[in-house]
């Protein structure tokens, strides 16, 4: 719920949740965001039609929760359309900077800020994701609600099970919890890289120029996310990997296959034709 005055306001940032059901792990993702040190900014979720019973709780949080700003962005469940979703959700952004999460991916509590810090024009900023095991993933999922010591609270857990894991991997995944501070204004060990489709940061007007998500896309693993960074590199933009800010914590699941034949022809195209801006995007071009 928005004041009319609120709905006038560019926020400094929109941070739009792609979501298809788990309202469990949207509503971690909203506590979380709840949490942020960074207030200004307004919450899209972009909801690939999730079912009704998802849509009443997610209804329910909105107005629980007035002190967010949360447009909630349905259309009809049609098989898998995440990249419409997404672009109907930017194209109601009331912000000119745009962050993307995953439904589940829980948010550091500097995640906004870091981001914010990290934003340059032409340029795409990915963040880091800690992804958790069966077992802590699983006890996180039971929360309720979030703690305030989620992080620090899913760091002792890696720890607790560190004993069950090797030595390699436990200090793999408490590295991946350590957010550094910035000095003097500057992040730490940033570097020119790809970047993941459920951690990024970009200027509105920078996916604009690209068109957006392609909506060619209709199934997901290969390209659906990585034709972006193509068509990014392609328009001359860059690509800034964070390890060490904008973090976030992954629930454990299957991962879905990435052997779609229409995705590769897809990628192959637009990579053998430098493709930058797509026809089926945020503006349908003939």
């Amino acid at each position: 719920m928005t004041t009319d005055t609120k709905d006038k306001t560019r926020y400094k940032a929109s941070v739009i949740i792609a979501v298809y059901n788990h309202f469990e792990w949207l509503n971690l993702i909203l506590d979380a965001l709840g949490m942020q040190s960074e207030k200004d900014f307004e919450i899209i979720i972009a909801d690939d039609g999730s079912n009704e019973e998802t849509v009443n709780k997610i209804r329910e949080y909105i107005v629980s929760h007035p002190e967010l700003t949360i447009i909630h962005s349905w259309h009809p469940d049609a098989g898998w359309q995440k990249n419409k979703a997404l672009n109907k959700a930017v194209n109601q952004a009331r912000s000119n900077y745009l962050i993307f999460v995953d439904g589940d991916c829980i948010p550091h509590p500097e995640f906004v800020a870091d981001h914010l810090r990290l934003r340059a024009p032409n340029r795409i900023v990915g963040g880091r994701r800690v992804d958790m095991s069966q077992q802590i993933s699983d006890d996180v999922e039971k929360w309720p609600s979030l703690p305030l010591n989620y992080f620090p609270n899913v760091r002792n857990q890696i720890l607790k099970h560190s004993l069950k894991d090797s030595l390699g991997l436990t200090l793999s995944q408490l590295r991946r919890t350590l957010r550094f501070p910035f000095f003097f204004g500057k992040p730490l060990g940033t570097r020119p890289q790809g970047f993941l489709g459920c951690n990024m940061g970009m200027f509105k007007e920078d996916l604009a120029r690209l068109n957006g998500f392609d909506e060619d896309y209709v199934n997901p693993g290969t390209g659906e996310d990585t034709d972006l960074e193509l068509r990014a590199r392609n328009a001359g933009m860059s690509c800034l990997a964070a390890p060490r800010y904008a973090l976030m914590l992954h629930r454990c699941h299957q991962r879905l296959p990435l052997d779609s034949p229409e995705n590769k022809a897809i990628l192959e195209r637009h990579r053998a034709e430098g493709t930058t801006r797509v026809k089926n995007g945020l503006i349908k071009e003939s």
